[in-house]
Order: structure tokens, then sequence, then C-alpha cells
């Protein structure tokens, strides 16, 4: 593990130590803002391809899971009060799973009501593997193809499958949302659910999910990012019933679903795109293109009187090149949105960068960044902020950043002070 010695912002860097040689890394420990925990083991050969947040609450240091490629592998790194990092509890996944290899970047997420976190990924045996669980992951399969897409927790409405649901992944692949309730025993191997545009009976190709409260009070529905057709100019945000989850058990009996509501946008994110639910009734959406292209907004998806109305945009997107991924940090007197841009240049050299971005609820996502973060000794092709996560630590939500073989955590920046204990 390395110590860096200092926070770029708005193009200023402040050192934590005046006079100190940048090599004294040593030396600045104490002080730096910034930890780095380089591979741990020579086990795989990418490590922090994704990361996640680890326990939703901690008063007492925190976690955060990073995914490793080459033999696939979880690793979950424990910081103690004082930053100390201790990156022991690791799981080779081919040993739990038939997962051999992982797409560019792996869908790993957090559930919002448990500790548990989620790797989605397609399993050489066929189908898709849901591996979940808190400190470690077991293996639920869930049939589809080999393919995955999108994926979010949700709390799907009751069906007579799944009298008393709880929160658990929809899984995105191709045209279709697959459910998953491995919490309640027994289960269906598929809860196969094609979603359809609604006007011309045409598949939705799914880039992004997410699940807001619109059309009840104590169930999720699913709002889908995607495209139609094989050749499409634009994209849409689709609002479904939450009774997708439960396949041919819920709306989905003829196999098919329609729209609640939906709205055009004219950008086309590829695979890899995201829809950040910022609370019940706002997503995030973060996408990236073919090229360099690239989307961030604020989507408004809010019911009126129970009944799901068209979404509308807040603000404008932000549409800098270069984008990869995006999180949201929550320091409750103010949002940002920090999104990774892996292949910016930074002082000559294709490093990486991640910007903080300014959002409310009101006026979406400014255009203006209050805070700019690389390495204080950026490398060509280090992919800095190719993965991006919020966890807790200390009581306080903190960014991590993951670079090549290398996760950053922020103890501090400018918009947020010191949370280690000392």
């Amino acid at each position: 593990m390395r110590t860096l010695s200092s926070v770029l912002f708005v193009g200023l860097v402040i050192s934590s130590g005046a006079g100190c040689k940048w090599t004294d890394f040593d030396d600045l420990e104490a002080e730096a803002w910034v930890t780095s925990t380089e591979k741990p083991n020579t086990a795989s050969t990418d490590f922090g391809i994704a990361l996640a947040r680890g326990s939703r609450s901690s008063t007492n240091g925190g976690t955060l899971v990073a995914i490793a490629s080459g033999k696939p592998q979880y690793l979950e790194l424990g910081y103690a009060a004082n930053g100390d990092v201790d990156a022991s509890n690791t799981l080779m996944l081919e040993t739990v799973s038939a997962v051999q290899t992982f797409d560019q970047q792996p869908i790993v997420i957090s559930d919002p009501a448990s500790d548990e976190v989620s790797l989605v990924a397609a399993s050489a045996a066929g189908g898709i593997a849901v591996l979940h669980g808190a400190g470690g992951l077991g293996l639920h399969s869930i049939g589809g193809p080999a393919q995955v897409d999108a994926a979010t927790y949700m709390l799907p409405p009751p069906s007579g499958n799944n009298p008393s649901p709880v929160t658990a992944p929809l899984v995105g692949a191709i045209d279709s949302v697959y459910g998953s309730f491995f919490t309640q025993g027994t289960a269906p191997s598929m809860l196969k659910c094609q979603l359809l545009d609604g006007v011309g009976g045409m598949p939705v190709q799914i880039r992004g999910l997410g699940a807001a409260r619109i059309t009840s009070t104590t169930a999720d529905d699913v709002v889908v990012w995607g495209t139609i057709g094989p050749s499409p100019s634009d994209s849409w945000v689709f609002i479904y019933s939450g009774d997708v989850f439960n396949g041919n058990a819920g709306t989905c009996a003829g196999g098919t679903a329609t729209p609640l509501a939906s709205a055009n946008i004219t950008f086309v994110p590829g695979l890899g795109s995201q829809i950040i639910m910022v609370d019940a009734t706002h997503a995030l959406l973060a996408g990236h293109g073919d090229g360099a292209d690239s989307y961030i907004a604020l989507w408004d998806v809010s019911p009126n009187a129970g009944v799901a109305q068209t979404p509308t945009i807040i603000g404008d997107a932000v549409t800098l090149p270069n984008l990869r991924t995006a999180t949201v940090l929550d320091l409750d007197a103010q949002k940002y949105v920090f999104a990774g841009y892996p292949n910016d240049v930074v002082e000559g050299v294709k490093a990486g960068r991640v910007l903080g971005l300014p959002l409310t609820l009101t006026t979406g996502v400014g255009a203006v960044p209050a805070l700019e973060l690389h390495d204080a000794q950026p490398e060509e092709d280090q992919v800095y902020g190719r993965a991006l996560a919020v966890t807790q630590f200390n009581g306080k939500p903190v960014l991590a950043v993951a670079a090549d073989n290398e996760v950053f955590m922020y103890f501090r920046t400018t918009l947020y002070d010191e949370t280690r204990d000392k």
C-alpha cells in the first residue's frame, strides 16, 4: 500500500505536508487525505475493475467491495477507524460458481435494505449467475441467456410464488428482465418478462435499470433506460410495473409487458450505462455511447396520485467525453455526482480523472465541477476513475476510486472534512 500526499481540485494541488518529498510516503501517512491499496495478491491479474459499498452503516471503520479479473475474485477491503486497511477477506469465484470471465465492467450492486451485495455475471455453464451475500458470496442461478446488460435491487410486489418479498436483484439481459428471490427458499429458476415499447410492439434493448416508488408506496416499479431497433438513433426512459419482476406470475402473463409511461432522449447509451436512484422518484442516468460521447442527467419519475407520469429531465445533461461510470455522494446539505473519466489526459498523460458535479433535485446536474481528483503522480494508461463507489466509514459517506490494480479511498476532500479517528 502506498499513501498519496495530495488531492487535486479545480486545478490546484493541495499538499498535506509543505516541504515534504513526494517519495516520502511513510512520513506523510498520518496527514494524507487519501490512501491507495494496490493489488493484495497475485491470484488475479486486474484488481479493482468494479467497486461497491460494503456495510450500509459503520460507526467504527467500514468496508468496500472490490472485484478482480483474470481469475475472477471477490475482495472485501476492511478499513479500521484510523484508515488502516485489511485486504485478507478474498474469495476465488471459480470455487463457488461457473463464472470464469467478466465483461470489461462487471455489474456489482449493493442492497439498499441490507449489507448484501450482488455480483451479476454470465455463467460459463449457461444463463445468469447472481453471486450474493455480505462478507462473502453464494451462488444463485436464474437462467436466461449468458449475458448481463443491467441490474438493480428492488422490492417487488407480492405474487403467488413470492408472497412476502424482500429486496432482490432484477437483471436485464438483451430485451428481457429476470427476477430473483433467492431468500424465499426454492423458487422458479426463471422469472422472465420481455419488455416491449408499447407503441410498435418492438423489444426494448436494456441499457440501465432502476427501482422507483411510483404506483405503490409499499413496492417498487421499474425504470428502464433502453433503445429500440437494431440501429437506434435515440433512447427512451420507460416506467414498467414492478410486477415484471414476477415474470408470468405477474403482469407478464403473456410473456411480454408494455410501459406505463415513457420519454425520449436524443442519446444512444452503450453497454455499461447506469441508472442510479438518487431517491425514490429521481433517477440519475449516466451513460457512454459507442465512442467517446457520454450523458449524465437527472430525471423525475414522480407519479401523480399514484399514476405514472411522463418522465421529465431536470436541468440540462452533462456531455463531457470519455465517461465510464458514476456514483452519487449525499452529504445531506449537498449532493454530488462523481463521474469517472479514465481516458482523460492529465498532466500530459492519459491517466484519467474524476469530477465531482453538484446535484440538486430542482436544478439537476451542474456543469461546473466542485471537485476534480486524479493521482498525484499520474501515469500513462492508469485508467484512474474506471470504477467508483460511495461507502460508509466511521458513520460518514466517503468516496472510493479504482485505477489500474489500485483502489483509492478518500477519507477527506475539500467537500467533506476528515473522517478518520486519529
